[in-house]
């Protein structure tokens, strides 16, 4: 039997062709394409729902993360790209759940304060308002803790209904966290982490949506009974006015009938003067006219006695003449 020389070539080549399948096992995972338009994706949503404004941390983590989530891409580093995919879409939904839950909390106060205001305006008391949204924080994205907290909020009354699938989601990365190496530990957790604070947001925001659909609801039919009593009252008002218009046309013709009662009065009246300054301006005309006629009469009388007083001077002076003269007087 020859001796094999060939067994350390053998072991060399399986050397070699262990690296090779190895290099080759690396090489054949695939980049994270997936992950990476799942971030980007998550991150357009967060964007869109202003977190910009309501979660400007959460979502300036998520850009950078997913950054480097981009640069591993493009440096063949797969796996690492792949988890900083998923955190960067977890950090995502984080600044979406947060942006969302202030802006229902927003609307839930306004119209909270809308429908106090309505309620007191109208004199109404319907019990008190729904409290069941209570203040919402921002995301509790401290490390431990995740599963107590997940079930804390799987078995409250007031949110176990709500955010059925962002509690799946928090499962799931629990889940993952518990069977994760150890050298992906950390990575497992943080996404963890931010699953159960997407659930916690997701649910106290569903909690206060709901509120506030009652409150919409209240508000409604608040307007409508103020937009009836509105209408009540300025139908009252409109009542008041034509009467006192009425009351003001009555009065009106009243005094018009007065004034021209007055006015027929005053024509009579005049008319009366009238008849009266005539009938006793003729009266006036003929005791003038009497008067002149015994003034005239006077002057007659008294020229007639002057003459006849004239004639008996001149008699009497004749006879007194003849007397002082003897020759004159008739022998």
């Amino acid at each position: 039997m020859k001796p094999c020389f060939a067994l350390p070539h053998r072991r060399r080549h399986l050397a070699w062709l262990l690296i090779v399948l190895t290099l080759a096992g690396c090489a054949s995972v695939p980049p994270p394409t997936t992950e990476l338009s799942a971030a980007q994706s998550a991150l357009n949503r967060a964007d869109g729902a202003d977190a910009s404004q309501y979660s400007p941390q959460a979502l300036q983590q998520a850009r950078t993360t997913l950054s480097r989530a981009q640069a591993a891409t493009a440096a063949g580093e797969h796996d690492d790209a792949r988890k900083l995919a998923l955190a960067a879409t977890a950090d995502a939904d984080v600044a979406w759940a947060e942006s969302r839950a202030q802006r229902i909390q927003q609307d839930y106060r306004q119209r909270r304060q809308e429908v106090s205001g309505l309620r007191k305006r109208l004199q109404v008391d319907d019990g008190p308002m729904p409290e069941a949204a209570a203040e919402i924080g921002a995301a509790t994205t401290s490390s431990g803790g995740e599963a107590l907290r997940l079930e804390r909020l799987d078995t409250d009354k007031r949110l176990q209904d709500y955010a059925a699938f962002e509690r799946l989601q928090a499962r799931q990365a629990l889940a993952v966290m518990l069977e994760a190496k150890k050298r992906d530990q950390a990575d497992a957790q943080y996404v963890a982490t931010r699953r159960v604070a997407v659930a916690e947001l997701a649910a106290q925001a569903e909690a206060m949506r709901r509120d506030l659909e009652q409150l919409d609801r209240e508000r409604s039919d608040l307007m409508v009974e103020s937009s009836r009593q509105d209408a009540e009252r300025a139908r009252q008002e409109a009542e008041r006015l034509r009467i006192e218009a009425q009351i003001q046309a009555e009065e009106a013709q009243r005094l018009r009938a007065e004034a021209e009662a007055a006015a027929v009065a005053r024509q009579q009246a005049e008319d009366l003067v009238i008849d009266v300054g005539g009938a006793e301006a003729d009266r006036l005309k003929a005791a003038r006219a009497r008067e002149a006629e015994l003034a005239r009469q006077e002057a007659e009388l008294l020229s007639e006695q002057d003459d006849g007083n004239a004639e008996t001077d001149a008699t009497e002076q004749q006879d007194t003449d003849r007397e002082d003269d003897p020759a004159k007087s008739p022998r």
